[in-house]
Formats: structure tokens, sequence, C-alpha cells
């Protein structure tokens, strides 16, 4: 099997099992456990194609965007996530998506990198979905009522989708690896 072919399927197994852990695990008080998850999707991704600097600048802006943008969902209980009461830091486990999600641009999400607009469409309903069903698994809750938060994650996560792939894609670029 080709080495990046692995590194790819790694990848994509990996963040579905991230997923997965941490917010079921967030809903059940074992979010740490996406942490594990993550340090060993990346650890075998490392371990094929020992590309791990291309990835810090992803797993960097990943950890960027969930300072920026969790508190806007936080701040005004938009969201609540289960068992956490801090209104400007997502707990551990969203941390751990942040950076899983982010660095998926090098692998799974590939291919999105020069498709913004269809990135943005995903980003949109991919965001509001997957917040939906978080939600339904008992991760979060949504105080101020769930047609608002899907408004606000839509809106949000239609520019950060398409600015990861774009991150991605420069970044490879200056690498001299982007066709």
């Amino acid at each position: 099997m080709n080495k990046s072919f692995a590194a790819l399927a790694i990848n994509f197994v990996g963040f579905q099992l991230l997923w997965f852990v941490a917010v079921y695990g967030g809903a059940h008080g074992w979010g740490w456990a996406a942490w594990l998850v993550l340090v060993a999707m990346q650890a075998g991704v490392w371990a094929l194609n020992r590309a791990w600097r291309a990835d810090l600048a992803l797993l960097a802006a990943g950890a960027v965007a969930c300072v920026l943008f969790e508190p806007l969902w936080l701040a005004p209980s938009l969201l609540e996530y289960a068992d956490w009461s801090r209104q400007w830091v997502a707990p551990d486990w969203i941390w751990a998506l942040w950076l899983g999600f982010a660095v998926s641009f090098n692998y799974c999400l590939a291919w999105l990198r020069p498709k913004l607009l269809l990135a943005a469409l995903f980003g949109a309903f991919g965001g509001v979905f997957s917040v939906t069903v978080g939600i339904n698994f008992g991760a979060a809750t949504t105080p101020q009522g769930w047609w608002l938060l899907a408004l606000s994650y839509g809106a949000v996560w239609s520019m950060v989708v398409p600015a990861l792939a774009y991150l991605a894609r420069r970044l490879d670029e200056e690498r001299g690896r982007y066709a």
C-alpha cells in the first residue's frame, strides 16, 4: 500500500474516531480521551510520512481558531458544553477536535484546497450537522435555541473551512509541493 494513501486513511479513520470519542466522551465525562486519539492519529501519520513539520502550522491554526471562535458561542450562551462552566475557553475535547480537523486539510480534506466555494458550503452545512449531532449525544445544549446557534455556526464554519483549505494550499505552495 502506498504510504501517502495509508497516511490519508489513518487521518480519515482517525478523525472519525476522534470526533466520536471527543463528543461522546465530552457528554459522559471522559472527553480527555480525545487527546489520546489525536496523538495516536498523528503518530500513525507521521510514522508513515515524517511530515510533522508540515502539520505543525495547521495544528497551530486549529488552536488559534479554537481561541477565536469558541467564545463566539460560549460567551453569549449560544452553546454550553456538558459539565463545563467557563464562558471563554472550550473544554479539552473541543481543542482536540479543532486541531484534528485543521490538520486533516493535509490529508483527507486536501481535496477541498482548490474548491473554496465548496469548502464554504461544506463548512456551513457540515458544521451545523456536527454540532447538532453533538447536542443530540448530550455533549452540549443550546440555551438560546437551536436556530440561533445554527445560523451562527453556519456563518462561522462557512469561513473557517475555506480559510483552513486555503492555508493548507498556501503552505504546500511555499514548500513547492502543491500542483
